[in-house]
């Protein structure tokens, strides 16, 4: 039975491969070899990669078309892509391009287009993380996440990519206790092996299990948590409830970052991958080396790392080791009912809306309040009445206000936040 299994999880890939038009299985067996590289080695490919990257963008962008050296490029913001979108584009490129958008950490997300390689790296990077958990190909896998992993509304494409995958999706947007039990017993009785999803609502099912819903797992093999500050106290909380073994996984998809916990609790970067710096305030910077239809050079991350001075891992992996993902929880919304909603609802409310360029969302125990920042290119204000009713429709509030283009709160440090609640001090 389990070579069948074996087999069959192969024959799973090559139709996802056939049928997406991606690589991973290639990707994935590329990396699995790569990790045990020596670091020398790793950094010859990184660097090869990198120069024909760079080289590709000066004659066929016009974003890089007068550059250089390197060292000259601005790094890229955010807005940066979005004013100068055509020109990151290669004009040699002839495959498809694939239309990504990140999930808006600072409230306004990041159109931008991917390659199938890239696709390729993102999934193989994904399941090298699973594979630490224990995963073999084929194996039932729960993702219990938002728009940033799983498309409420995808269509039927992306639904058979999933069945092939083995996968079954929870959304992270519901977490009041009814869905919680529902989650529960399906991840039971679907025989789930590795559960993947952000650490936000793998932590609060845990306290749920632990606290209200005693239950046991006897299928399940590992967990990864993802998308969100992993701290050892959440560790700790989803390992009692679950009895297994949590890892935790990061990426930043449009800078080609992808890292992996290993079986010794080290964060691997794949730097096979990226072309990645660190500055002198510990922000990431990094360059997707696998999308060469959309070339971003130098892209800031939005996120601080530490990097460790460990050279060599317990584990034989000598891809660079990352001390500390330093950044802060997604925050959950809750309503006057105490029903929870994940924030990621509102990335998912808004990202196909250009006229919406930043949003807010401030909350206490009895008003929401929903802050727009548009572009004016819809005069008329009660079109975005519509985002207020489908709140309504979720969350339950004494009082519900829209106010656009009025000020936002910040924080102590500048950052913009797109879920604040009131009650508790802005930090």
């Amino acid at each position: 039975m389990k070579l069948f299994n074996k087999y069959l999880g192969l024959l799973r890939l090559y139709l996802i491969d056939l049928l997406a038009g991606i690589a991973i299985s290639k990707a994935l067996s590329e990396l699995t070899i790569q990790q045990y590289f020596s670091k020398e080695t790793l950094h010859k490919i990184q660097q090869d990669k990198f120069q024909r990257l760079f080289n590709i963008a000066k004659s066929s962008t016009e974003f890089y078309r007068n550059t250089t050296t390197y060292s000259e490029l601005p790094i890229l913001t955010k807005e940066m892509v979005r004013s100068n979108f055509n020109n990151f584009i290669s004009n040699i490129y002839n495959k498809r391009l694939y239309t990504k958008a990140t999930g808006g950490s600072t409230g306004k997300s990041l159109v931008y287009y991917s390659t199938a390689k890239s696709r390729s790296y993102l999934w193989a990077g994904i399941m090298l993380s699973w594979m630490v958990a224990g995963y073999e190909k084929g194996d039932k896998i729960a993702i219990l996440a938002g728009s940033a992993l799983i498309d409420v509304k995808s269509g039927f494409k992306r639904r058979v990519f999933y069945k092939l995958f083995n996968v079954d999706t929870y959304s992270a947007y519901h977490l009041d206790e009814q869905n919680m039990r529902l989650y529960i017993e399906k991840l039971i009785n679907t025989k789930v092996k590795i559960i993947y999803g952000y650490a936000t609502v793998l932590d609060r099912l845990a306290t749920f299990i632990n606290t209200k819903y005693a239950s046991s797992f006897p299928d399940l093999k590992g967990i990864v948590s993802t998308a969100e500050i992993f701290t050892e106290s959440m560790r700790n909380n989803i390992e009692e409830a679950f009895n297994v073994s949590v890892f935790n996984q990061y990426g930043c998809n449009e800078a080609g970052v992808s890292a992996f916990e290993c079986e010794y609790h080290k964060l691997h970067l794949i730097n096979t991958r990226s072309y990645f710096e660190v500055d002198n305030e510990g922000s990431l910077i990094s360059t997707d080396l696998s999308n060469e239809g959309f070339i971003m050079i130098k892209y800031l991350t939005g996120d601080q790392v530490e990097m460790s001075e460990e050279i060599n891992c317990i584990c034989g992996r000598h891809f660079p080791i990352i001390n500390k993902v330093i950044g802060r929880i997604n925050d959950m919304i809750i309503d006057t009912d105490q029903n929870i909603i994940h924030g990621s609802f509102f990335h998912f409310l808004f990202r196909n809306d250009n006229s919406i360029k930043q949003f807010q969302v401030q909350f206490d125990q009895k008003t929401i309040n929903v802050f727009l920042n548009v572009d004016l290119t819809i005069h008329d204000k009660n079109y975005y009445n519509r985002y207020l009713d489908e709140v309504k429709r979720n969350l339950k509030f004494n009082h519900y206000n829209l106010f656009i283009n009025s000020s936002f709160l910040s924080s102590n440090n500048a950052k913009h936040r797109h879920i604040i609640n009131t009650t508790e001090p802005v930090l």
